[in-house]
């Protein structure tokens, strides 16, 4: 009996049928793991190369801007067919560089027999090029290559990661350079010109340039000539991101660094140059006319609703304008009002200027322009509409489809344009803010007349 109860106290051995199955249970499970633990490696392989491409792209597009943009002009570009293209450009210290495609698949660049590379490898680098005066038509030839638009495809060296398009534009302002690329050309008038900031941003949004002396904004002809200014200096005082675009130059204040002063996000991208201005842009504060019928009491608030129309043909001072459903204030003549509080509209609602008049309206209060409502949006001519807000934080925004042509003065205060607006004419303000459209028109000016 003690021999059993020995016997029955140790340790049975495990047998080759367990064995043979736990290996088998551990065969499976490795079976399953390990193509976990590939899976992982190669999306993290890819997430890194995708990283690597991404900056490879930003630092072309920089390198691009800051190059393109300054020239003096382009000496010779290959076909838009060309998917390894080139460019050949004189830099504004009479130095002929070229961007190319390198042996290695490395976008080069550098004078001649001395370039180095630059970013890469690519599988595209591809320039279609256009003149001042028609932004649909390729062009080749070098002396009127006033815009570049460049595709590049860097290639993913990860086989399971896949290759990725950029595109950037960048507008040459060739043959006007002087020896001094910081300083403006004489007459600067930027179309948008803030103290503080700008925070531009969002999807199919941009800044760019026409003139109402040859008639309407024409989309499909868009000019990229917008001059865009703070006074600011310091970090990121113009910003975009998403895919915004300024079809201009954009300028920060006197004595700062564009490089961290101007910051560009996403596929956001500035066409011309970056640079610090000389001299502050003047954004003087502004100041109610007096005398009559400008002092005293104001008269009450032109409030007008469904279909209503009312025509103002004579100077006012007004308590404040509330436009709602599809009403219209009309303006006759050549008119100043002065608005104790603001200005709001909505839905379909107009601030029309009827033919041969103009209005200079001055505003107490916030501006407030949403829907499909309009200001000045039958004229389409910017210059017979001068907004003008006075007063210390007052707004004017705009959002939703709404659209405003005027010349707008905000000098202490924010303007905030959001969603599908248009603005059509020119800016000043304290900030800008926001992702709609703005559109300079380089014939108007802030100077005070009529038309």
């Amino acid at each position: 009996m003690p021999q059993k109860r020995h016997n029955l106290r140790r340790p049975r051995a495990v047998t080759l049928v367990e064995m043979v199955v736990a290996m088998s249970i551990m065969a499976i499970v490795m079976a399953a793991v390990l193509p976990l633990f590939a899976g992982i490696r190669n999306n993290w392989d890819t997430r890194q190369a995708s990283v690597e491409i991404v900056q490879n792209a930003r630092v072309l597009a920089d390198h691009l801007h800051r190059t393109l943009a300054t020239a003096i002009r382009v000496a010779d570009v290959s076909p838009s067919t060309q998917e390894r293209g080139f460019i050949e450009l004189v830099t504004n210290d009479g130095t002929v560089c070229r961007y190319a495609v390198g042996e290695d698949g490395y976008i080069q660049f550098g004078p001649s027999g001395e370039p180095g590379d630059l970013a890469g490898p690519v599988s595209r680098f591809q320039f279609t090029c256009y003149d001042g005066n028609d932004f649909t038509t390729p062009t080749v030839e070098a002396s009127s290559v006033r815009f570049v638009a460049v595709e590049t495809m860097f290639a993913n060296e990860v086989p399971t990661g896949a290759d990725k398009t950029f595109t950037t534009q960048v507008y040459i302002r060739a043959g006007t350079l002087d020896s001094d690329e910081s300083e403006p050309d004489e007459g600067f008038s930027p179309g948008v010109a803030v103290r503080n900031s700008i925070a531009w941003g969002g999807g199919n949004i941009c800044i760019d340039s026409y003139r109402s002396s040859r008639g309407p904004y024409d989309p499909t002809q868009s000019g990229a000539e917008a001059v865009v200014c703070v006074n600011a200096i310091g970090t990121n005082v113009i910003s975009l991101w998403s895919s915004a675009v300024i079809r201009g130059d954009a300028y920060i204040g006197p004595g700062g660094n564009p490089t961290t002063g101007i910051a560009t996000w996403g596929a956001s991208q500035i066409t011309g140059r970056r640079e610090a201005l000389t001299t502050a842009v003047e954004i003087p504060a502004l100041s109610a006319p007096t005398g009559p019928p400008f002092d005293g009491t104001p008269e009450p608030a032109v409030e007008l609703v469904a279909s209503q129309m009312q025509t103002i043909d004579s100077d006012r001072y007004i308590e404040g304008i509330s436009l709602w459903g599809s009403s219209v204030l009309a303006v006759q003549g050549h008119v100043t009002i002065v608005l104790e509080q603001g200005l709001q509209t909505s839905s379909l609602a107009e601030l029309r200027i009827l033919p041969g008049s103009s209005l200079t309206l001055y505003a107490g209060g916030d501006v407030d322009i949403s829907g499909s409502s309009a200001l000045n949006g039958m004229s389409a001519d910017p210059f017979r509409l001068r907004v003008k807000m006075i007063g210390n934080g007052k707004s004017f925004r705009m959002n939703t489809n709404a659209v405003a042509c005027a010349v707008l003065q905000n000098p202490q205060g924010s303007v905030s344009i959001s969603s599908q607006a248009q603005f059509f004419g020119k800016i000043q303000a304290r900030s800008l803010e926001g992702g709609g459209r703005i559109h300079v028109d380089l014939d108007c000016d802030f100077e005070n007349g009529s038309p």
